[in-house]
Order: C-alpha cells, then sequence, then structure tokens
C-alpha cells in the first residue's frame, strides 16, 4: 500500500459497493438516494411488486446491468420475507429506501454467492482492475477467503435489527435454494449480556427462533434456532466464564452485531474468521470508518473495503432527514480558574437545558403524542470510573465528579439558584467567538414560561430530583445481585438515577471515602432493565464507557461527556447514535422538520417548540476531548451543509361577506366525484402540437440550429415510425405519469395508445423533415420519446377538458370567509445555514413581525430587503406575506414559491401607484390576493391557468374581480388561450350560479401584464391592439394605471 492508499478513507475504499451500484447502473449512493428517496415508493402491492423495483423498471431498466426478470424475483423475496416480519406486528413495516437497497444487493450477492462461486469471483476481479485504475488504488484480487463475509455499514437508529431479521430469511432462502448445507450453527455475536438478551426478545418479537448459548448445551443443534453469545465469552480455550472456539466448528453462518468489535484486537479478528472460515458471515456497524481509522491496520482496511456491501453511514441518515438535529457544546474549562465556580455554572447550565426538555415534554406531551417522543433521559459519560487523579489536593474521578455536582447542587440551593439566574440572563462569562455568552439564546421556552430562578429551581429539584425541599442527602445504594448497578436517590425519595459500571464495589469505597452516603441492598433487581419503561423514574444515567455499545433506548435527550474520546472514535459514536435516534411520526424516523417537507399541508403550528425534543444537546469538560469528538463529527461531513427550516405563518385579512370567491357546489372534487373516461373518448376534438425547434429535448446525430430555421415543418409518424415504438415502455412510463399528476379518472390501456396513433388527425410534430429518419437505434429512442411527449401533452389537455366539462355547471359564487384555511403556512428552508446566518434573523424577523399583526389585530405596510431576498406586508392584501428572492440563490426553498421577479414588481408597483393616488380611489375598495397555482381559482385549459393574482374593486354599484397574471411574452401570441381568456371569462359571468351570495354578480375580467417589452415581442400587432386584448407591457411608466382604468371601464 502506498501513502497515498493510507490517507484515502476507508469509504472511498469500497470496492464491493461499487461493484453492486454499477450492477444497477449507478456510480454511488447519491444516486440512489435521488433516485429512490420519494417516500411514495415505499408501498408495497402484496399482489404484485414494490415501488422502488417499479421505478428501476420503468425509469431505469435500460441503466442495470441485470436482467430486469432477476431483480423482480429478488423484489418478490424481500416482500415474502418482509410479509414473514409483518406477521405479529399491529404497526406493519414500511421498507425505507436504503432498507430496501440493503436487502436487495444482499439478495444478488447471496445469489451469485451461493450459486457460482468461482463465476462470482471473477466478476469481482474484473471489476476490481477497473476500481483500481480508476481511483488510483491497488486492492489486491478476491479470493475464495475473502467472499464469505459481508458488512453492512448503517447508522444507529436506521433499523439494522431489522435488516438482520430479513437477512437470516434470505440466507436461508439461498441455502434451500442451492440446497446447502454449513452442518454446524447459526450464531449472532453481540457485545455484552444486555444486547443479547435484547435481541432474544426481537427475535421472538419477529416469530424467528432463538435462544442464548449455554456451553452445557450440545453442538450439534438446529440450524433454523439461532445462539446468541457474548463477544467476551470467546477464546482459545474452554474456561469458567468462556468457551473455546473450537467448539463451534468453523461451517457456521455468523452475525455480528456492532462488527467494529472486530477491529479492536487481533484476537477477535482471529475467532470470527475461524467459526465462519467454511461458512458465511455478516457484520453490523454504525461505526466501521472510525474503528477501522483508529486501528491503523492496513491489513484490516483491505479486508473492509472488499467486504462492505452497503454504506449509509450517518452522513447519509442525516441529510435524508432521519433522526435528530444536535447542538455540541464545546468548552475548555479554565485550568487558572478565572471564572469562579466555572465548572458548576457549566453543568447547571447543562441540567437546565435537560430541564427544559422534561418541561416541553410534560407540558406538550398530549400534542406531540403523533411524534412517538419518548420521556427524556440525561446521561453523564466520564472516561473513569476508580482511577483517580488530583483536583484542588482531593484524589476524584470523572464518575465520582458527576456525582458531587449533584451533591453540590441540592445541598447549595442558594448559589444554584444564582447560577441559574446567570445562565438565564446570559452573564455565566462563558463567551463564543462574537463575545456572546453561549447560553444566551438556549432557554426560550423557560424564558416564555416567566419562572424565576427559584421556581426553576424548586421545580428541577421536584421533576428531576423527585425532592420537594432542598438540604436532602444524596444516598447511593449498591443493587448487589445486579451487574454493576449503584442507584442514586435524595432522603426517603424514589431513585431518580442509576449508575451503571463495571467495579461497582470499589466506587462505593470512594464515594464513601469521600463524604457521600452509601449504601448496599442485597436483593434487588436490575434498575437498568427498566429505564426504557413507559413509567421509568430514572431521568439520570451515569456511566462509564461500559453501556455505550449494544445499549438501545429512544429517550437520550442530553449528553454529557467527561475525559471521554481521546481514543474511542468508534465508541463515541456509538454515544451518539444513542440519541440522535427518533421514532418520528407515523415512525418515520424522520425529525418534524424533515417530516413536513414530505408533507407540507400538514398543520405544523402546534410543533414549534418539538425542536427542543428534536435535539441532543451535547455537553463537553475538557476541550482537548471534545475537540475530536467534532472532528469525528465533522469527518463523517455531518456540519456541512446544515439546513435551517422556518414556517412561516400567513397572515389572512378578509372582511366578512364582502369578497366573493368562485367555488364548485357542494365542495365536489373531480378527482374524486368525477365521470372516468378513456384517452380514446374525443369528445371534443383539439390538436396537440409538440414544438422539436424551439428546445432540443432530444440526443441526435443531426445538430438542430433554431437561429437558422424559416419555418417549421409539420410532420406525422409514418408506418415504419409506429411499427417500431415500444409500446410496452411509453405504457409504463404513462402509467407512472398518470399517477404522478392524480388523474385518477383516465382510464389507460396500451390498446388505446395504439389505436390514437393509428388515427393522426390530434397532433402535429414540427421538426425539420431530416430529423424523422430512422438511421439508427438512438432515432428509435429519440421518436419513443417523442411519442410520450405528445401522449402527455394530450393526457393533460384531455383531462382538463373533462374537467372543465364536468365542472362548468357546478360553480357558484361563494363568500370568500367561508373556505379559508387559517393553517396555510410558507416553509423556508436555507441550506449551508453557516454561510446564510443572515437569513436565518431576515426570516426569524418576518415571523416576530406577523405575530405582532396578530396579536395587535393591525394589519401595517413593511417592505424590508436583505440582500437577494425581500418581503412586504401589504394592508389592502386579503394574504400576507409577500416573499421575493432571486433565482440565483440556490440555497433558500420556499414552498409555496417565492415570487418571480414580474409578480413581485407588479404587486409593488401596485402598492406605490394606489398610496400616490389615494383620492382618486377613496371611494373605492381594493383587495388582492395571490392565486396558489393547483390550489386557487383555475381556468382548465391545456395543463390548467391560474392567473397570478386576483383583484376586488368594490363600489357602491358594483364588485368587480380581475384575474392578472405577469409573465414573460417572448414566446406568447395573440391568440394563445390565456390571453383570449379575458373574452371565455365573459362566459362564465353570466352562467355562474349566484344564489349563495346576496348582493349583485360580480363582473368578472382577466388581463395578462407583459414582462417582455413591446420591442421584444415576436408580432406584427401594435401596442394598441396588444392593449385591447387586455396585454399591457409593464415597462410602460402608467401600466398600473391603464389596468385600473380598463377594469373600470374608465375611457381615456
Amino acid at each position: 500500500m502506498t501513502k497515498k492508499d493510507r490517507k484515502k478513507k476507508i469509504n472511498k475504499r469500497l470496492v464491493l459497493n461499487k461493484f453492486f451500484l454499477s450492477l444497477l447502473g449507478m456510480k454511488s449512493f447519491d444516486d440512489i438516494q435521488s433516485k429512490f428517496k420519494d417516500i411514495s415508493l415505499e408501498k408495497f402491492d402484496s399482489l404484485e411488486s414494490s415501488g422502488f423495483v417499479s421505478e428501476i423498471e420503468n425509469k431505469y431498466r435500460e441503466d442495470i446491468k441485470l436482467d430486469i426478470l432477476k431483480v423482480k424475483e429478488y423484489d418478490q423475496n424481500i416482500l415474502k420475507h418482509l410479509e414473514n416480519i409483518n406477521t405479529n406486528k399491529e404497526i406493519k413495516i414500511k421498507l425505507k429506501y436504503f432498507q430496501y437497497f440493503i436487502l436487495l444487493f444482499v439478495e444478488i450477492y447471496l445469489d451469485k454467492y451461493f450459486s457460482d462461486k468461482e463465476l462470482f469471483i471473477n466478476e469481482l476481479n474484473n471489476y476490481l482492475k477497473l476500481f483500481n485504475k480508476t481511483e488510483d488504488d491497488n486492492l489486491s484480487d478476491f479470493t475464495a477467503r475473502d467472499i464469505n463475509k459481508i458488512a453492512i455499514w448503517s447508522a444507529t437508529g436506521s433499523g439494522k435489527t431489522l435488516i438482520m431479521h430479513i437477512n437470516f430469511l434470505q440466507i436461508k432462502d439461498y441455502m434451500n435454494k442451492y440446497k446447502i448445507n454449513f452442518e454446524e450453527k447459526i450464531l449472532l455475536l453481540t457485545p455484552n449480556e444486555g444486547l443479547s438478551r435484547q435481541h432474544l426478545e426481537e427475535f421472538e418479537i419477529d416469530g424467528i427462533e432463538a435462544s442464548i448459548f449455554s456451553k452445557s448445551e450440545n453442538t450439534q443443534l438446529n440450524m433454523n434456532d439461532i445462539k446468541i453469545i457474548e463477544i467476551t465469552k470467546l477464546a482459545e480455550k474452554n474456561g469458567e466464564k468462556t468457551v473455546s472456539i473450537s467448539n463451534f466448528g468453523t461451517k457456521n453462518i455468523v452475525f455480528i452485531d456492532e462488527g467494529h468489535r472486530g477491529t479492536s484486537g487481533e484476537s477477535w479478528l482471529s475467532y470470527r474468521n475461524k467459526l465462519c472460515e467454511n461458512g458465511f458471515s455478516i457484520e453490523y456497524s454504525a461505526t466501521f470508518g472510525q474503528a477501522i481509522s483508529a486501528s491503523n491496520n492496513k491489513k484490516l482496511e483491505e479486508e473492509y473495503a472488499k467486504c462492505i456491501l452497503f454504506d449509509y453511514s450517518y452522513k447519509y441518515f442525516y441529510k435524508d432527514g432521519y433522526g435528530k438535529d444536535f447542538k455540541i457544546l464545546n468548552i475548555k474549562i479554565d485550568i487558572d480558574n478565572k471564572i469562579p465556580d466555572e465548572k458548576n455554572i457549566y453543568l447547571i447550565a447543562y441540567l437546565l437545558t435537560y430541564y427544559q426538555q422534561k418541561k416541553v415534554y410534560k407540558d406538550k406531551l398530549k400534542d406531540f403524542k403523533p411524534f412517538n417522543i419518548e420521556n427524556p433521559l440525561m446521561i453523564f459519560i466520564g472516561g473513569s470510573v476508580n482511577a483517580l487523579r488530583k483536583e484542588n489536593k482531593e484524589e476524584v474521578s470523572d464518575v465520582l465528579d458527576i456525582i458531587k455536582f449533584i451533591n453540590y447542587f441540592t445541598q447549595n440551593r442558594n448559589k444554584s439558584i444564582n447560577f441559574i439566574d446567570r445562565i438565564l440572563k446570559g452573564t455565566t462569562g462563558f463567551l463564543n467567538s462574537a463575545n456572546e455568552d453561549v447560553f444566551i439564546k438556549d432557554f426560550d421556552y423557560l424564558t416564555e414560561l416567566k419562572l424565576t430562578a427559584v421556581e426553576i429551581y424548586d421545580d428541577i429539584l421536584n421533576e428531576i430530583f423527585h425532592e420537594t425541599v432542598s438540604g436532602s442527602l444524596l444516598y447511593l445504594e449498591h443493587l448487589k445481585g445486579t451487574d454493576g448497578e449503584i442507584r442514586l436517590r435524595l432522603g426517603d425519595n424514589k431513585p431518580f438515577g442509576l449508575i451503571n459500571i463495571g467495579d461497582a464495589e470499589k466506587f462505593i469505597k470512594l464515594c464513601s471515602s469521600n463524604n457521600i452516603k452509601t449504601l448496599s441492598i442485597n436483593f434487588s433487581d436490575s434498575l437498568f432493565d427498566t429505564i426504557n419503561d413507559k413509567n421509568s423514574d430514572i431521568n439520570l444515567l451515569i456511566g462509564s464507557k461500559k453501556f455505550i455499545e449494544g445499549w438501545n433506548s429512544w429517550r437520550v435527550s442530553a449528553i454529557g461527556l467527561m475525559n471521554i474520546g481521546k481514543k474511542e472514535g468508534s465508541q463515541i459514536i456509538q454515544l451518539f447514535g444513542r440519541g440522535v435516534r427518533l421514532k418520528g411520526k407515523n415512525y418515520s424516523l424522520k425529525r418534524s422538520s424533515a417530516y413536513f417537507l414530505d408533507f407540507p399541508f400538514e398543520n405544523k403550528d402546534i410543533y414549534t417548540d418539538l425542536k427542543y425534543l428534536e435535539t441532543i444537546n451535547i455537553f463537553g469538560i475538557k476541550a482537548d476531548y471534545m475537540q475530536q469528538f467534532k472532528e469525528i463529527l465533522e469527518s463523517e461531513e455531518i456540519e456541512k451543509n446544515k439546513k435551517f427550516i422556518l414556517n412561516i405563518p400567513v397572515l389572512y385579512n378578509i372582511p366578512l361577506k364582502k369578497i366573493i370567491n368562485l367555488k364548485i357546489k357542494n365542495n365536489l372534487d373531480f378527482k374524486k366525484d368525477g365521470n372516468f373516461f378513456s384517452i380514446i373518448d374525443r369528445d371534443e376534438k383539439f390538436i396537440i402540437e409538440l414544438d422539436c425547434y424551439e428546445k432540443i429535448q432530444f440526443t441526435s446525430s443531426k445538430e438542430i440550429r433554431s437561429e437558422d430555421i424559416v419555418s417549421k415543418k409539420s410532420q406525422k409518424f409514418s408506418k415504419l415510425h409506429l411499427f417500431l415504438l415500444d409500446y410496452d415502455k411509453i405504457f409504463f412510463e404513462l402509467q407512472k405519469y398518470k399517477m404522478a399528476k392524480k388523474y385518477y379518472n383516465i382510464s389507460l390501456e396500451k390498446k388505446d395508445i395504439i389505436s390514437l396513433f393509428n388515427n393522426s388527425d390530434w397532433y402535429k410534430i414540427l421538426i425539420p423533415e431530416e430529423d424523422m429518419k430512422i438511421e439508427s437505434i438512438k432515432d428509435i429512442e429519440k421518436f419513443n420519446k417523442i411519442a410520450m411527449l405528445l401522449l402527455k401533452k394530450y393526457i393533460d389537455k384531455k383531462y382538463y377538458v373533462s374537467k372543465n366539462r364536468w365542472e362548468d355547471p357546478l360553480l357558484e359564487y361563494q363568500f370568500f370567509d367561508s373556505s379559508i384555511d387559517e393553517n396555510q403556512n410558507y416553509l423556508i428552508e436555507i441550506d449551508n445555514i453557516d454561510n446564510n446566518k443572515v437569513y436565518k434573523i431576515f426570516f426569524e424577523e418576518l415571523v416576530k413581525k406577523i405575530n405582532e399583526c396578530r396579536v395587535e389585530n393591525n394589519l401595517i405596510d413593511i417592505r424590508e430587503i436583505k440582500g437577494n431576498v425581500e418581503y412586504s406586508i401589504i394592508n389592502f392584501s386579503l394574504s400576507n406575506p409577500y416573499i421575493y428572492k432571486e433565482s440565483k440563490l440556490e440555497d433558500i426553498k420556499i414552498k409555496p414559491v417565492a415570487l418571480n421577479t414580474s409578480e413581485w414588481k407588479f404587486i409593488n408597483d401596485l402598492k406605490k401607484y394606489l398610496d400616490n393616488n389615494q383620492n382618486k380611489y377613496k371611494e373605492l375598495e381594493i383587495f388582492i390576493i395571490r392565486n396558489i397555482s393547483k390550489k386557487g381559482i383555475g381556468f382548465f385549459e391545456n395543463n390548467g391557468f391560474f392567473p397570478d393574482f386576483i383583484v376586488w374593486i368594490i363600489s357602491n354599484t358594483e364588485t368587480i374581480m380581475a384575474f392578472i397574471d405577469p409573465h414573460g411574452m417572448s414566446r406568447e401570441t395573440i391568440n394563445s388561450e390565456k390571453i383570449n381568456l379575458y373574452k371565455k371569462i365573459k362566459e362564465y359571468e353570466k352562467k355562474i350560479d349566484d344564489t349563495k351570495i346576496d348582493i349583485k354578480k360580480p363582473r368578472l375580467e382577466s388581463f395578462i401584464l407583459s414582462y417582455t417589452e413591446y420591442k421584444n415581442i415576436n408580432s406584427n400587432l401594435s401596442k394598441d391592439e396588444w392593449e385591447k386584448n387586455h396585454v399591457l407591457f409593464m415597462n410602460d411608466s402608467d401600466y398600473i394605471k391603464k389596468l385600473l382604468n380598463k377594469i373600470l371601464n374608465i375611457e381615456v
């Protein structure tokens, strides 16, 4: 291995993973993420296939190097195993996209491995040569000893247990298929007894036979029965607490949980290899990268480069929105003690952070129930338990430090209250790089409750320590008969905390020598095993590195680290994983900010304070140790491109019984209540035109230069074209398009597509004649694309024409206030937040101003600008705010989409003009609202036209409702349906039912505002002719005046 190889991270050397990606036509996990992340693909049809394989077949069939029928067979196997796992589950599991692809990779691997190992090795080595060349690596060839082990690199909280259980069923399936018998056992190796018991329970839930291994058992056991044994019980020879590796033989199926433990010593690695020497193993871990890097073992690194089948490490997990956000506080305790009592202030801030989470949980328990948040748990981890060091002439250890702090807090009421007060006011003396107190903005929830420091201290005693008065003695009670457990309580109250360490008896003596009250209880059940119980009273868990690995809990919400992390990088990531896991709403595993991106129209308002419970807070003491912790996270690329998500409420201002809206009677919905129709029903004749001159949409052997085109030629498909079309592919693509567009009313069959193309009177293809020639296979694909585009445009037109015909007689006027959704929000998502903090503050200020308007019930005009973003609150608008951002600002995403340049110009020009001409319009009431596409009022031609704005002008004699759409006109002609809406709208005006309103029927108008200057319009018409057709030009200084005059029928 060269020096260059040694510097390369393990995730850049995963040749096995790259090979399997290549089989599916992909280069990296990013390809899977971008193509298959859509949650709609998680649906499985028990009679057919998964959404994932349908997506592969419909979109990426030509990219994959596997037979699609084989891929469908793998899909069916996965579906079968998932149904098996779900048999006894009330809440059925749906596979996340990454879980599905882990299982798909395993399916392909097992099939290749068990069917023909020699052929498989040849395939791998052929790819390895290419990999070494392109990646500048020098991995050695695969051998038979390399391919009998695979590893799954998957973040904590991503469902490794589920994957393991289905992997077990997959292996059994392929052993039966290829009549393989390994003669020995199926083993699961775990880090400790606690995790062994947990696995046993989970196997039982999923209906898989398993038991804890006992030395007294017969070594020849049923292959259906998984034997669970701790890694620590394996040895070269039999001992009192260990079993010889030779007892198991070499033909085992071995599953290894927390597989990174295999990297901590050569002896363990040797045991693992012996167990599966003539068998097979699958290893699971969240921390392969850290463990392999820490081992500094070249041979080990190459082994894992060639056996890690799938990489879904934490960076991918976090990017997908899974798990909690996190906050890491990295403060070095000043050895010169420049801040008096700084350690106590710092630890009280940690305690206060946890208390705030506890308070939110208790106050909002009912509201937050859909997100399956667990009762928060605070943990402290110390690097040393009984190892002593000198501090202020006293012998202390890390865990003892924590106990002494608890004793200090509960015994020193006045000082602790003073420190709480300083923390809340931001006067602790702990400053960040901007010379701001690091805690100044951390306790907004407590500040909003207006609790005093005294009230908070007393409530902490009650909520966390189960005590009502300060000064009670702290007791440590050694629970003999348990595995290193010591419980903590104040006075005679119920225990509030638990210490779980190795040598509990020695630590009890250390505490006693430091004047801490200690007791021993001879007979007691484990308290550690009850921490996850719903009614657990334990709020604090203290320990060393003992329970980091393998411990399972959803409760962890705050982590304190003391002198840990310097050498145990993988253990730190394991610990971090304990805290970031979330069940999420509908068991999505996602934090709410990510969940609402998937479901943007769900009500978010009541979940504002959920952020406190969806953030893991990490406090470290000793900055040198904590620094490495941050570096480990940064090496996982977790902190890069961190997002900020904010909901901005919509502020409505709708006068009662005044604003008239167009609605469908009885809230009928065409999708649900409309008639079904076939694409070959030609009740109304229309022509679909596909212009291939305007945009080069297809790959072609000939270059099309649109600037050279004089006249556009209209072409039709010949019989040869139609013969060569791939109707199956077209049909599947259209089915997918139909479902994506939610055209549920359309009946679509392949025979109808063929029938439609046999009649050419419904379409025109504008394309040069020479480009209709068929000279290569690429040309056939081009015509498949043309056919699909024609059909998509046809289906769009057919749908909206049918919808229009159905809805026309059902249109009626209603007062606007009867149908407003008060829970609408703007969703602001800011990427690279560290580089865009100015915009974060900008939008947060907007939320404050909206809330002030709501509280004061006073709508005031506001316009603010920050960089490339602006917003306005306009007093005559029915809804606010209006937000504009320049399109080049890609780091900010806004839903509903922000105003574009022409829309923003119009709303501000209108505001300015009305402000400057108040006397002119003082007898009128003028209102405006943004008409949201697909949700507002649309006119159903082509794909549906939703003018951007609706303006109401109300006088004593009439109400005018004007639809206004600012946009570019470079490709618009005078005959366009958008322009001619001003004529068609008069038909609506006459026939719309007005029985629901008690005022005169409104007059309807429509206008196009051209952002394109008149001189750039491709037309021979004069400006006056355009204006007569209700098209005004926005570069004219008086266009707003002209618009209002035309709406009001004022002749100039």
